[in-house]
Formats: C-alpha cells, structure tokens, sequence
C-alpha cells in the first residue's frame, strides 16, 4: 500500500470509528446485560414454546391459550408491568366458512361452483340490486377511453370481462367500481375451471378475521367470478369475441340485467384469543412517555386433520423467546439501577399466521397514542439459516430499517459493527423484493402508521410451515447473537437524548387495507 493509499485508509477508518462513536453513546453500559443473553438460555425457554404439549398454538385453541399464560407468567415473574390491569391484550376474532350458495340473474338460478364463486375475502352473506354490463370497467383518458360514460353505477352490481384490450391495465378496476359508487363486481373470467380449482380450497376452508365492522373501510368491494359460458347463455351473445367488439363500438343492447340477488351459506364463530404485553416504565420523566417496542408472535399452525404436530419452533418460537430474554436482560439492567430512560414495550403477538391480525388490533387499539412510539424491532424466524447461507450461522436478514428513519439504520449498523459482527444482508429489503417480507410480519403494523422499523429474520427454510420445525434444528447461538444485537440496539435508542427522527418516506407500495 502506498503513502497515499495509506493516509487515506487512515482517514477512513478514524472517520468511521468517529461517526460510530457520535452514534452510539450508551452501548457499552449495556453490554453487561447484553452478554446475559445466551443460547443455553433460550433453548431452555423454546423447548418449553415449541414442546408438543402447546399443540402448535393455533390462534384459537388451547395450545395458544397455553402459550399465552406461559409468556404472561415469565413477564410477571420478570418484574414487567401489566397494562391496563392484565398482561393480557383481549384480540377478538371471528371464524367463518363458506359451504356454498345460489344467484338468482335474469330468472335463473345460478349455483356456486358450477358457474360461479366469490372471490377470496368477500365479508357479505347476502347482495341485492340491479346489475348492469359495463365492458371492460375501464377509464383511460389518454385512450379516450370511458366503459361508464353515460351508465350510472351507484349502488348497482357492475358486471365486467376479465380480460382487456390491448395495451390497457387491468388492475385497480374494482377499486374504480368501489369508487364510482357500485356495491359489487361481478367478473366475467375465460377460463373458469381452473379459476374455480384455484378458489374453492381458500375459499371454503376456514378463515379468520378480526371481529370488526369493516364497513366504509378499504376496497374490499364484494366481488363474484362467473363464468363466460353462464354469461353467454344468460344473454344469448355469441361469444366474449363478439360482445367487445360491439361494445368498443357501444352497440351491445340489452347491458340492463335487472334484478341480481345473492345468498351465501356460511358458518361463522366468534374467538377470543390475546397479545401478550409487559411494560418497563421510563426513568426519565422528560422521556418516559415515549415507548420502544419490542415485538414477536408467539402463535404458530395447530395440528393438521392427522394429528400431526407443528411445533414452529423458529416460526416464530425463536422470535418470542428472544423477546423473553431481551425482557430479562432489561428487568436485570432495570433491577440494578441502570433501567431505560425511555420506557420499553414487550409484546407477544398472537394472529399472526392470520393475517398479522394480534399487531392490527394493538395499532387500531394501542395502550399509548401511537405517536409516543418510537420504533418497532420485531423478531421473527431468527433461529435457523437458509440455502443462501447453508455455510454460514453469522448473518441475519434486516428490513425496513431505512425505510422511515435515517437515524435508526445508523444505529444499527454501529451496534452491529461495534459490538456484534454479524453479516448484515439486506436482500429482502429491496423494493422491488418478490417476497414482499416487509409486509408479512407484525412490524408492518407499525410502519403503516409511520412508526420505525426493524425487522430481524434468518430466511426460510425446508421446514417452514412444516412438521420439521422443532427445536432441535435451532443454531442457537446465532439466536443468542442477534438477541444481544436486538438488545443493545433498543439500549441505545431507549437511553438517547433525542427520539428518533422520522424522516424518511417509505417506498413500499401498501398492498393491505
């Protein structure tokens, strides 16, 4: 290496060393506690998580319920505080099944399956109103392109083709029907077997939601798919051929279909399931009030119709031990003086294997104003290695830590450089990712409301949402590692002068209500 070379590596090196210092000024009172987080430690605690006597704690059944009272009696016998007089946050949910149903369009009776289904997420049991043909259900201004000029929707079924011309977008058209006032789509699909072989698994197995009235909310316009057999016949047009070329020339008669009415038999239940939270109040009273969160979700996917166990030992039993013994190296930390200044959150959430639905209802439901917390650093699947690192246990994937705050991308890559050394992969965490991970665990819930975020995972791996997901495959000493990483990036941001600073836009398209 050359002089010049040499100065300048010099240079850059006391640069870095300077800017992680100014970044982290609390770390290293914390490390004590930090070092208190070992992999003895949490496969004692996962062993009991992911033990068969849990049952795989579906959202719902007594293993969840069992899972629950045992993170509960941990927080408690930690010394966390309860909120709201419970360590338990009730979640209410409901299940619901499809077991078939009938349309009545232009006196007949049409029946599910044979030439119709709903599509996936329809709320509704019953719709009435008149229908009426609109094409394609498009708007182009550029095209000069309008399939509802002159044809009033508001409050009427709008029927459509599935397919468009050429050259124009498909999506957002029911959003565009929800928006011009229709009370439901009825999508005319090509091929409608194997549609219908795709939806009828999803749509008649039993699904859960929250038990809320989503009426005004979203565009979950209730939506049919039928088939282009059943709309020919009704009709008497010749072929799809046929009606757009007369309808790009306005010249279909007869779009007016009249009276449209559907009936769904479906079984709802009404399940009550809960969060799991304990609280650390702040010690310092200019702080306190603001909250750092710490987060996991301790339910998993039961037992299958053989009786068959799925312990979900890494989904996401890693996670909700590492928040366990995150919660401990805190109360330690706390019990010999040197607790946070600002006040630090721990919640298990249940419904995640859902729909994120524990995290959705603590956001729309908070125990503080959402604009008192300060960040999210969520645990999920942080215990085994995936096929892009079958050689190396010392990495962890992180996502969304840019995404909203500049501040706590550079925390946690100072801690990381200063006092772990994991290799920290951010592939996930691209925009354009297909996997969409940001979305699918409890952060999001927070990052929807602008609220920063860290998401920690180790990838998937063969036994995902398997029977193989047992403790005994667990590298539980990279778990201990990105437990003491998760742990003294939260010291320093519960123990900083200034909060941290939202001041990045997320650029991730939202693709939930």
């Amino acid at each position: 290496m050359n002089v010049i070379k040499l100065l300048i590596f010099t240079a850059l090196v006391g640069l870095s060393a300077l800017m992680t210092g100014q970044t982290l000024a609390h770390t290293d009172a914390g490390l004590k506690w930090a070092n208190g987080i070992s992999a003895e430690n949490l496969s004692g605690l996962l062993h009991v998580l992911a033990a068969d006597s849990m049952e795989g704690r579906e959202t719902g059944k007594e293993g969840q319920r069992k899972a629950a009272s045992y993170i509960a009696n941990r927080f408690e016998t930690l010394g966390l505080q309860p909120l709201q007089g419970s360590y338990f946050q009730k979640v209410p949910l409901r299940t619901s099944a499809l077991k078939g149903g009938v349309i009545g369009l232009k006196g007949e009776k049409l029946l599910y399956r044979d030439q119709w289904v709903p599509y996936p997420g329809i709320e509704v049991s019953t719709l009435q109103g008149d229908a009426v043909f609109i094409g394609f259900g498009l708007q182009n201004v550029e095209l000069e392109w309008d399939d509802y000029a002159g044809v009033d929707v508001e409050g009427r079924i709008v029927v459509m083709m599935s397919s468009v011309p050429e050259g124009m977008e498909e999506k957002g058209r029911r959003v565009l029907a929800d928006s011009l006032g229709a009370s439901a789509v009825v999508m005319v699909v090509d091929d409608f077997a194997t549609t219908r072989s795709r939806m009828v698994p999803w749509l008649e197995r039993e699904r859960m939601t929250l038990d809320v009235d989503r009426k005004g909310e979203g565009t979950d316009i209730p939506t049919i798919l039928m088939s282009m057999e059943t709309l020919l016949r009704l009709t008497g047009w010749k072929s799809k051929e046929v009606i757009q070329k007369k309808w790009a020339k306005r010249k279909l008669k007869e779009t007016n279909f009249g009276s449209f009415e559907m009936s769904l038999a479906r079984m709802d239940n009404r399940v009550e399931a809960t969060n799991v939270w304990g609280f650390l109040p702040g010690s310092d009273s200019t702080l306190s009030d603001e909250i750092v969160v710490l987060t996991s979700h301790y339910d998993h996917v039961g037992v299958d119709k053989e009786g068959l166990i799925y312990n979900g030992a890494d989904d996401d039993g890693s996670g909700t031990v590492s928040l366990l013994e995150n919660a401990k190296a805190w109360m330690a930390a706390a019990d010999s003086g040197a607790g946070p200044r600002r006040s630090v959150l721990f919640m298990a959430f249940v419904g995640e294997e859902k729909g994120l639905l524990g995290s959705e209802w603590y956001s729309d439901h908070p125990a503080f104003p959402l604009e008192d917390h300060v960040c999210d650093l969520n645990m999920d699947m942080v215990g085994r290695f995936d096929e892009a690192h079958a050689d190396d246990d010392r990495y962890v994937y992180l996502i969304g830590g840019d995404k909203l705050s500049s501040d706590l991308h550079s925390i946690s890559e100072a801690v990381n450089e200063k006092h772990i050394g994991l290799s920290l992969d951010y592939t996930f965490n691209a925009p354009d990712d297909p996997n969409r991970f940001y979305y699918r665990s409890d952060h999001y819930n927070f990052a929807k409301h602008n609220i920063p975020v860290i998401f920690y995972f180790s990838g998937v791996h063969e036994d995902y949402h398997g029977p193989g997901d047992t403790p005994d495959k667990i590298r539980y000493p990279k778990m201990a590692e990105i437990g003491r990483l998760v742990f003294l990036t939260s010291w320093e941001i519960a123990n900083r002068d200034e909060k941290l600073a939202v001041d990045k836009v997320n650029d991730f398209p939202s693709n939930r209500r």
